[in-house]
């Protein structure tokens, strides 16, 4: 349990994931393979906690945070599924979209707030290949969505 504390530390509450029924799951594994679905910046019911298009109605530090609140997202769900965040081994793949219009080519930038809580909680496990990218149009108005490839140990 030693990274949910170091998630403590860094003032990061990982409360119980809301389970609405939904046609796709958060996860998927195969082998040690986890493939993680895109993932908001919501709260633990599953509430936008932001929305809106970077560069347009947001800057580009508000969509870092709404990154780093993708991040949070993901490990309430990763915590939920494997019961103990020490279970993974690495952070394989990240892949972020930014809702983004305008003149902003800031992604790889925004989407370093994702990639920031990663690292910072998982160290050197957390560091990951990644992609950010512009997108339109996210479900809930989203800012961005991120989805990710991890590997764990049984």
């Amino acid at each position: 349990m030693y990274t949910e504390k170091l998630l403590e530390e860094i003032g990061i509450d990982l409360a119980p994931v809301c389970r609405h029924g939904k046609s796709v799951v958060p996860i998927r594994r195969y082998k040690d393979l986890l493939f993680i679905s895109g993932h908001g910046p919501v709260d633990a019911d599953g509430r936008p906690l932001t929305q809106g298009i970077v560069g347009v109605d947001l800057t580009q530090e508000q969509g870092f945070e709404a990154a780093r609140l993708c991040a949070v997202s993901m490990l309430r769900t990763l915590k939920d599924y494997l019961g103990d965040l020490d279970r993974i081994v690495e952070w394989v793949k990240v892949l972020g979209l930014v809702n983004s219009g305008g003149d902003f080519w800031g992604m790889p930038a925004t989407v370093n707030g994702f990639s920031n809580v990663i690292v910072t909680v998982f160290g050197e496990r957390g560091r990951h290949a990644r992609a950010a990218m512009g997108s339109a149009n996210h479900e809930s108005g989203y800012p961005v969505v991120i989805d990710a490839i991890v590997r764990i140990r049984d």
